[in-house]
């Protein structure tokens, strides 16, 4: 078969790939500092969310700001149905 030979080179050249010494050691390094990278990054997260958690000012806020974005929501929504056509063209 004509696929085969072509596989069994194609596996022999692999073969063929020098690898360094250090490879293991060097993905082994930036696998440790991606996750380094990305513990650094959700600890601010979790900083900023005890933050916001432990503080009842900022609570107070978000939720105030939580409601005044569904009530501008509401009578946009309403304000839609409602027309005669000029928004909805």
């Amino acid at each position: 078969m004509k696929y085969n030979e072509v596989y069994e080179s194609w596996k022999q050249e692999k073969r063929q790939i020098d690898i360094s010494q250090n490879f293991a050691d060097r993905v082994m390094n930036r696998v440790y500092q991606l996750d380094q990278s990305r513990n650094i990054i959700q600890s601010k997260m979790e900083i900023f969310i005890e933050l916001i958690s432990f503080h009842p000012l900022a609570k107070t806020g978000l939720v105030a700001a939580g409601a005044v974005t569904g009530i501008v929501r509401l009578i946009i929504m309403i304000n839609a149905i409602l027309s005669n056509g000029v928004i909805n063209g």
